[in-house]
C-alpha cells in the first residue's frame, strides 16, 4: 500500500523503469559468441573478472593490480593463446649487448564494445529518442613481455547529435607485481567512474564551478559615457571536472594484507589537468590510499569465495584521496553595436577575459561486500578560490551511496542516492541537488547486457526533469 505522495511517485517511476526492461527482454539475442580481449587470451568467461561487465569482481581487481596478469605468478600457465616471441630468452644474458626479449599477443588484441540507448525524457519536446548507437569503442589491451602492459581505446560517442571522437593510450611499466608506472591517460578516481553499471555518472565527479558562459561588459561605442554593453561569452577551454581522464604519469601499487587477505592500494600522480594540450603551465597533483580488510588479496591469494559465486567477497575497504590543481578558462564573445566612428554606422565589439582558478578536492571512500550485497560510496569536498572571476571562493560538497544486489548471477538490482551542494553568494542559497538512480541489470549472455534505469531528481529545482534509460551493451 502507498502511504504518501512521495512513495507513490517513486513507485510509479520504478514501475515504468521495470516495464521498459520487460518490453525488450523478449528481444534478447538467442546466441552470443563474442568474447573480449582477455577472454580470448585466457579462454575464459567474462565472469572471471566481472560481476556484470564492466564492474570488476575481486579477481578482476587483483588481475588489474598485477598489471593485467594472473595473480601469484601463474600468468604464463593460464595463458591459452600462444604469444609471439620477440627475441630468444638467452638474449637476457647478453644484455646490454643485445635487445631484451619480449612477446606480443598471438592474434590482434582488439575488442569492440557497443552501447545503444533508448531515452525517455519526462519534460522535453523530444520526449523519447533512440541512440543507436550511443557509443562505439575499439579496445586494445595486453602485456609486452614480463614488465610492460598497455591499454588503448578509440571511442566514438554521440553527444547532442554530434559525434565526438576520443582516444586513450596507456603504457605501463610493471617491474614488480606490487609496483607500476603508468604513462598516458591517468585518473584520480578512488572509485572508477568508467566501471559503473549505470548510464548516469557518480554525482561527485560531475561538479563544475566554472561556468560555460559569462556575460562580460564592454564600452558602448555609441555612448561611451553611458551604460556598458552586456555581451555573452563562452569559454574556449574545457572546464575542469574530476570525472575526466587526464594526460599524466602515475605511480601506483598494491600489497596483500595479513594472511594474504585484503591489503593496501595506493597511487600518486601528476597530470595536465585540462586536456591533452594543457590550458596552463601548471601541473595538477593527486594521491589516494585505501585499505581492504579481509576478503581476497589485492594481489591475489588468501580466502576466496567458494563455488560459483564469482561476485562474493566478504570484505570492507576504506580510503582517502586528494587532488590539487589550477584551471584556466578564456571567455570570448562579440556583438554588433551602433558605432558612429565607422562608415557603416555599426561595428563589432569583442570581449575577452581569462579566469585562473586554484582549487583542491579531498574526500573519502568505502566499499563493503557482504554475501550478495555490495554497498559503496564516496564523499568529496571541493574548494575553488575564484572560479567565476568575481573574487568569490566557492565550496562544493557532494556524496553518494550505492547498493548493488546480485539477485541471480545474471540479474543485479541497483539503488543509488547522492547529494551535491554549492555555496554561491551570487544567488540565493540553492537547494541541495538530490539524485536517485534505481536500475536493474540483466546479463542476457556473458557479453550482452540490458540495463533499465531511472535518473531522478528529488530536489525542487530538478523535479519534472527525470530521464528513463534502457541501455543495450555488448562486446566482442
Amino acid at each position: 500500500m502507498i502511504h504518501n505522495p512521495l512513495d507513490k511517485m517513486l513507485s510509479t517511476r520504478l514501475s515504468r523503469t521495470v516495464a521498459l526492461l520487460a518490453a525488450v527482454a523478449s528481444l534478447t539475442a538467442t546466441s552470443a559468441s563474442a568474447i573480449p580481449v582477455f577472454a580470448r587470451k585466457y579462454q575464459t568467461t567474462c565472469a572471471t573478472c566481472h560481476t556484470a561487465f564492466p564492474k570488476l569482481n575481486y579477481f578482476g581487481k587483483a588481475f588489474k593490480n598485477n598489471g593485467y596478469r594472473y595473480p601469484e605468478g601463474t600468468d604464463e600457465e593460464m595463458t591459452r593463446e600462444k604469444p609471439v616471441s620477440l627475441g630468444a630468452e638467452a638474449y637476457k644474458k647478453l644484455w646490454p649487448n643485445a635487445l631484451w626479449p619480449a612477446n606480443i599477443a598471438g592474434s590482434l588484441p582488439i575488442g569492440v564494445r557497443g552501447v545503444m540507448r533508448v531515452n525517455e525524457y519526462e519534460n522535453s519536446s523530444r520526449n523519447q529518442s533512440f541512440e543507436f548507437p550511443h557509443e562505439l569503442e575499439l579496445l586494445a589491451a595486453g602485456t609486452i613481455g614480463d614488465t610492460f602492459s598497455y591499454f588503448g581505446e578509440v571511442e566514438m560517442e554521440n553527444e547532442d547529435n554530434v559525434t565526438e571522437l576520443a582516444t586513450v593510450v596507456v603504457l605501463q611499466y610493471d617491474p614488480r607485481p606490487d609496483f607500476h608506472v603508468r604513462i598516458g591517460e591517468v585518473s584520480p578516481h578512488p572509485i572508477a567512474d568508467g566501471l559503473r553499471l549505470t548510464a548516469s555518472h557518480y554525482n561527485p565527479y560531475d561538479v563544475r564551478t566554472t561556468p560555460g558562459s559569462l556575460n562580460l561588459r564592454a564600452t558602448n561605442p555609441a555612448n561611451p559615457a553611458g551604460p556598458q554593453l552586456s555581451i555573452s561569452s563562452a569559454s574556449e577551454e574545457d572546464r575542469w571536472r574530476l570525472r575526466d581522464g587526464q594526460a599524466g604519469i602515475e605511480l601506483w601499487g598494491s600489497r596483500n594484507g595479513a594472511g594474504g587477505n585484503g591489503g593496501l592500494t595506493w597511487a600518486a600522480g601528476i597530470a595536465n589537468g585540462q586536456g591533452l594540450n594543457d590550458a596552463n603551465g601548471a601541473k595538477d597533483v593527486y594521491a589516494r590510499v585505501a585499505y581492504k580488510f579481509s576478503g581476497y588479496g589485492e594481489l591475489g591469494g588468501g580466502a576466496s569465495p567458494e563455488g560459483t559465486e564469482f561476485w562474493r567477497d566478504d570484505s570492507f575497504k576504506a580510503g582517502l584521496f586528494a587532488y590539487k590543481g589550477t584551471s584556466t578558462n578564456v571567455f570570448v564573445g562579440s556583438t554588433v553595436a551602433l558605432d558612429p566612428s565607422r562608415p557603416a554606422g555599426v561595428g563589432t565589439v569583442e570581449v575577452e577575459k581569462e579566469i585562473e582558478n586554484d582549487f583542491d578536492v579531498v574526500g573519502a571512500e568505502f566499499d563493503w561486500w557482504f554475501k550478495d550485497l555490495n554497498v559503496y560510496g564516496l564523499y568529496a569536498q571541493q574548494s575553488d578560490d575564484d572560479p567565476r572571476g568575481t573574487g568569490e571562493a566557492i565550496d562544493s560538497k557532494s556524496w553518494f551511496v550505492e547498493g548493488d544486489w546480485t539477485i541471480y548471477p545474471w540479474l543485479v538490482g541497483i539503488l543509488r542516492y547522492g547529494q551535491t551542494s554549492q555555496d554561491f553568494a551570487v544567488r540565493a542559497d540553492p537547494d541541495t541537488q538530490k539524485f536517485l538512480v534505481p536500475a536493474i541489470v540483466f546479463v542476457a549472455r556473458a557479453n550482452v547486457k540490458f540495463t533499465a534505469e531511472a535518473q531522478m531528481r528529488l530536489d525542487d529545482a530538478g523535479k519534472g526533469n527525470d530521464v528513463y534509460v534502457l541501455a543495450i551493451d555488448f562486446g566482442f
